[in-house]
């Protein structure tokens, strides 16, 4: 569902605190749950005919109040950044890791909310998210593993009563695996917000990549369970043989199956949709200069012409506020994506976010070569 104001995000630009004002500030529980109730309650009326019981300026008030709460959560983010990085790096499995974060979009936190009923604002747990790309499975596990002198679970600044959501032992209905911890990250005094943290291997980023890759050149959200049957048979079924490569429990419905069977299948489905031709067809351009550094990155994806355009910045406010610009800009459109981004090396943007570049050479790779190997 898109934002059906184009006002919308230039009202908060009008709207917008002054240059004096600290870049996070404390936001009540109440006004969070309040804003969040706004938003959820005005996007679906949009809908609706009739009398509307939110106007546009309780909205854009709301759509404020989110705005300041998602920046909010920036320095906890540059915090567990620092301490994840400790942990790869006394792990020695840094050099091989890639760690990037991103903030959620608005439009995305606003139609969660709808989607999401019963959920609170102030409990939403990936307004901002962080991920860690591990380089196998023995690695994803040694890092889970290592919780007696970890650096996150044992820092002041993050309650320790941190919740896991193994993916990988058991993979979701549409073939997503991963690991997901969310942790309770200090303000002040007993507030805290709430941050994810997704834990992957090399092999699950590139078909969590593929599915993303596939959903913005047809328009439609695959990872929400949307689009065509055929294509959602085609992303499961190269998942169960990922799976089956790194030893890893498989979606249930195909336990039965051997290698050699997945891949009779994968290669039925493919003949008919051409899924790996398409996407040998495509890559976006990219039009950053080579090794800016910087400490946040503006992705912004063009369907229309594919061209991937990366701004840096080095202020947190200036990042925020063309975040918000270019969200305005975009909204409601299915040809434009944009995604505020740090990493912790600018050469790996490209292979942390290769969506935003329409690259799926890594998974067509892999693909391939398990085709070849269990055919």
């Amino acid at each position: 569902m898109a934002l059906g104001i184009k006002t919308t995000f230039k009202n908060i630009e009008e709207i917008d605190v002054n240059q004096e004002t600290p870049l996070s500030f404390f936001i009540s529980n109440g006004a969070i749950t309040k804003s969040g109730n706004v938003i959820r309650s005005y996007m679906k009326e949009l809908k609706l005919t009739g009398i509307k019981t939110i106007n546009e300026e309780e909205f854009r008030e709301a759509l404020l109040v989110l705005k300041q709460y998602r920046e909010n959560h920036i320095p906890n983010l540059k915090v567990f950044s620092s301490l994840l990085e400790s942990k790869l790096n006394r792990l020695q499995i840094f050099e091989q890791s890639i760690v990037s974060s991103r903030s959620k979009r608005l439009e995305s936190i606003a139609n969660k909310l709808v989607r999401q009923p019963t959920m609170r604002l102030a409990q939403m747990d990936d307004v901002v998210g962080i991920r860690v790309t591990l380089p196998n499975i023995e690695a994803l596990n040694q890092f889970l593993d290592n919780n007696s002198n970890c650096e996150i679970i044992n820092a002041d600044c993050v309650f320790d009563d941190f919740h896991t959501t193994n993916y990988i032992l058991e993979p979701k209905s549409d073939g997503y695996r991963g690991i997901h911890q969310i942790f309770k990250c200090k303000t002040d005094g007993n507030n805290y917000v709430r941050l994810e943290l997704q834990i992957r291997t090399k092999i699950q980023h590139e078909w969590a990549t593929v599915v993303e890759i596939l959903g913005s050149l047809k328009h439609v959200s695959f990872k929400s369970g949307q689009g065509d049957e055929n294509y959602l048979h085609f992303l499961l079924l190269s998942s169960v043989l990922f799976s089956m490569e790194e030893g890893t429990p498989i979606v249930a419905i195909y336990a039965e199956l051997t290698p050699s069977e997945v891949c009779a299948r994968l290669n039925k489905l493919d003949k008919e949709l051409q899924i790996i031709e398409m996407l040998r067809g495509i890559n976006s351009i990219p039009s950053l200069k080579k090794n800016i550094e910087a400490k946040y990155y503006l992705i912004q994806l063009d369907l229309h012409t594919r061209e991937t355009v990366i701004l840096p910045y080095n202020d947190e406010r200036d990042a925020n506020e063309d975040y918000v610009r270019l969200e305005q800009t975009y909204q409601g459109s299915d040809m434009f994506d944009v995604v505020l981004v740090s990493v912790d090396d600018v050469n790996n943007i490209k292979e942390a976010y290769p969506n935003y570049f329409l690259d799926s050479n890594d998974f067509i790779s892999r693909y391939t070569e398990l085709l070849t190997k269990y055919s």
